[in-house]
């Protein structure tokens, strides 16, 4: 995969662009970290592409979710336990506000 820094996009996108042509995706990096990924599209793929950045997005999210709820045990509850925290919660909630 091909690695290009800020500074390489910054200073010269056109070439930069050149390179994505070439190997499709890359990674942008920021002090020898990386911060993004790009992906060459077109208006073919555009929608096709960022529906699956979408998805990927809401998957990750569920992977973090079930791994806190693992972590802090929450994963066991019933349904009576999850309905009775809901209750909780939005009760706190009502109150916040009419407190605000």
């Amino acid at each position: 995969m091909q690695f290009l820094t800020v500074r390489e996009l910054s200073k010269s996108p056109a070439e930069a662009l050149t390179k994505l042509n070439t190997e499709k995706k890359a990674v942008l990096t920021n002090n020898g970290k990386p911060q993004a990924l790009i992906f060459k599209i077109d208006t073919e793929n555009f929608e096709k592409t960022l529906s699956m950045l979408q998805k990927l997005e809401f998957m990750q999210n569920l992977t973090d979710m079930r791994l806190a709820s693992m972590k802090t045990g929450n994963s066991n509850m019933n349904i009576d336990e999850i309905n009775a925290e809901i209750k909780t919660v939005r009760k706190k909630r009502r109150s916040k506000a009419k407190n605000a």
